[in-house]
Order: C-alpha cells, then structure tokens, then sequence
C-alpha cells in the first residue's frame, strides 16, 4: 500500500516546520521526519491510528501536539490533514 500525501497535509507539514523552524532549526527537522516515519508505517497496518467522527477518516497521534487525519482507499493511506491537539476539528476535509 502506497501513502499519498494531499496538497492540504503538505501545507499543514510545512507551516508547522516554519512556525517551529523561526526559533529552533533543528526540532523542526526532527518533528517532521518523526512525522514523516509515523504516517509511513500506515503502508503496513493502515489501521493503526482509531477512528474519527467522519466514518471514512481515521486519526493517528505522531506526536504529543500532533495528530494525522487520514483515509484508508483501496489503492492509497491518504494523509488529509496535520492538527495540533490543541485545535478545534471540524473543518476540513
């Protein structure tokens, strides 16, 4: 199985590194390949993270802050979307 990264979760990977990269450079680096090797291992047990309040989407933790919005399709683990724990879920996707 082939995890595919969406526009909108490439977006979301990068403003965190940014925000996190302005005052410390190196865990930035290190958050986002954590993150990286987290939602790569969904190619293997693309069950791993629970289920979600929309039916189709689950959610994996990548780190304490940090959780994955993803959807298992016949062909690919999507990754939907990066939230910080303390953000409000709802919008997207």
């Amino acid at each position: 199985m082939v995890v595919r990264w969406l526009r909108p979760a490439l977006g979301d990977l990068a403003r965190i590194t940014a925000r996190i990269e302005r005052d410390n450079p190196r865990p930035a680096e290190v958050l986002a390949q954590s993150i990286r090797e987290k939602t790569a291992r969904l190619a293997t047990y693309p069950f791993l993270g629970r289920a979600s309040e929309q039916d189709d989407v689950r959610e994996l933790v990548v780190h304490e802050n940090y959780l994955v919005s993803y959807r298992v399709r016949r062909e690919a683990i999507e990754i939907l979307q990066i939230w910080h724990a303390a953000q409000e879920r709802g919008g997207r996707p």
